[in-house]
């Protein structure tokens, strides 16, 4: 399941995740179709963590990912996939579009993307990553935000995020400010 960049079950036991639908059966180009009106997008779009978990075990990290940077999908789509990301067990399939979103896009579209990643990057996991580079280049994206961002949540944010990704080597801790 890590290989495939699985969301980690967040299910009561004895609970199994709807069976994947049409919007599993992702391609390049075709990311929005069916996230809209499918049933476990529009069930995790009020952020309940259940939801999200569920949403991530279905659909799986690399099509939140492409969720996440197809400028066709609604941005209420865009914000649940990285929203659910945080239930992945292995996020580096949609961390390269995550971190597009910490320097480009709305203030709103950044602050989530970096709240994203303050969850996941201190998570370390006896796994084999599908993007190993994926956090160093996510690393360098949160350096650049430092270098330009005086506000100082989405400051902290991106520090912790960095501090984190700093711990498991894709970061040299002298390059992360303290404040």
């Amino acid at each position: 399941m890590a290989l495939c960049g699985g969301c980690r079950k967040k299910l009561a036991p004895g609970f199994h995740a709807a069976v994947a639908g049409p919007a599993a059966a992702s391609s390049a180009g075709l990311a929005s179709v069916g996230a809209s009106t499918d049933g476990a997008w529009v069930l995790a779009r009020d952020g309940d963590p259940l939801e999200l978990a569920r949403l991530c075990d279905e659909v799986g990290a690399p099509r939140l990912g492409e969720v996440i940077e197809d400028p066709t999908a609604s941005p209420d789509d865009r914000t649940t996939a990285a929203r659910a990301l945080a239930y992945a067990e292995d996020p580096t399939p949609a961390l390269d579009p995550l971190c597009k979103q910490v320097n480009g896009g709305s203030t709103d579209a950044s602050t989530l993307a970096l709240q994203t990643l303050a969850q996941v990057a201190p998570r370390r996991r006896q796994i084999e990553e599908v993007e190993g580079g994926a956090w160093r280049r996510c690393g360098e994206a949160l350096l650049s935000l430092l270098d330009k961002s005086r506000d100082p949540t989405r400051r902290e944010l991106a520090i912790r995020a960095a501090a984190a990704l700093a711990e498991r080597g894709a970061l040299d801790v002298k390059r992360v400010p303290e404040r």
